[in-house]
């Protein structure tokens, strides 16, 4: 976020630059035409040039120091390319739900429940997801306070098969996740982070089709872990996965709104945010 907010105010800068450049020139060349001297012109020219030297200065001066004014505290967020699958019914067992054919290249093409979903509900389409939802807000996070913090996705299970790094990995993180320990190196006494963990398409015979996503949240206050929350919520699911080509937009937008709907009902039940309520 350093990187963007200096970049947007150094394109500024050089665009004013420029612009200043411009003006000072066509202000060079009225003063030539009507003093003919080249001394002038010369010294004119000299001077444009130093202001529109300062001026750029001056805000990449600025763009440094808006910069270095970061937020006090730090939200890490992953979210996940674990996509889980299971259909439950006579035929009990998970597999192809057959050849649906999104487009002419892929006719023929066999499209599983988790494919669909990779292509749906992608890292880059979850963030979206929460960012419409003011997740912060909802989490009792200040925007103004938190500098969130970007990670790679928490990897597909699959993907572990056959590459003991990744599994390691894995395996390290959910010992720190279960013991309360910070997934970074971060030492930021204002800390919180939110684990994706998975999103799992469900089917069964008495019950119909449901999106179960979880999620892990833990918020610091320096070395003390105060809040934590973990599980699993679940909201259903009637046009995911499309039958047929003219249905893939209506279960592209249910899927998007099962999972927003899912993190609005894991924050108040399950992230630890809100105190549960007392039975009666």
């Amino acid at each position: 976020m350093k990187t963007i907010h200096l970049t947007g105010a150094l394109a500024l800068a050089l665009v004013g630059a420029g612009y200043s450049s411009g003006a000072a020139a066509q202000d060079t060349e009225a003063v030539a035409d009507v003093a003919a001297p080249e001394a002038v012109a010369e010294v004119a020219t000299d001077a444009a040039t130093q202001e529109a030297a300062d001026a750029t200065a001056e805000a990449v001066a600025g763009a440094l120091r808006e910069t270095e004014a970061t937020k006090p505290c730090e939200l890490h967020v992953w979210p996940t390319e674990n996509y889980l699958g299971i259909k439950m019914g006579l035929l009990s067992g998970f597999g192809a739900i057959g050849a649906l054919i999104d487009q002419e290249g892929n006719k023929g093409k066999v499209t599983t429940i988790k494919d669909l979903m990779r292509e749906y509900l992608g890292p880059e389409v979850q963030i979206q997801e929460l960012e419409k939802l003011d997740y912060l807000e909802k989490l009792k996070l200040s925007p103004a306070e938190y500098e969130v913090i970007m990670h790679e996705p928490t990897p597909w299970n699959e993907d572990l098969k056959g590459n003991d790094e990744l599994k390691a990995e894995v395996k390290a993180m959910n010992r720190k996740i279960k013991r309360g320990q910070r997934l970074t190196d971060s030492t930021n006494p204002c800390y919180a982070e939110l684990v994706t963990t998975h999103i799992f398409y469900h089917k069964a015979m008495m019950y119909g089709s449901n999106l179960f996503t979880g999620w892990v949240f833990h918020k610091y206050d320096g070395d003390t872990l105060v809040t934590k929350g973990k599980g699993q919520v679940k909201n259903p699911l009637e046009e995911f996965p499309p039958k047929d080509e003219s249905m893939i937009a209506a279960a592209q937008t249910e899927l998007r709104m099962a999972y927003s709907l899912d993190f609005a009902e894991w924050v108040e039940k399950k992230s630890g945010v809100y105190a549960k309520k007392k039975r009666r």
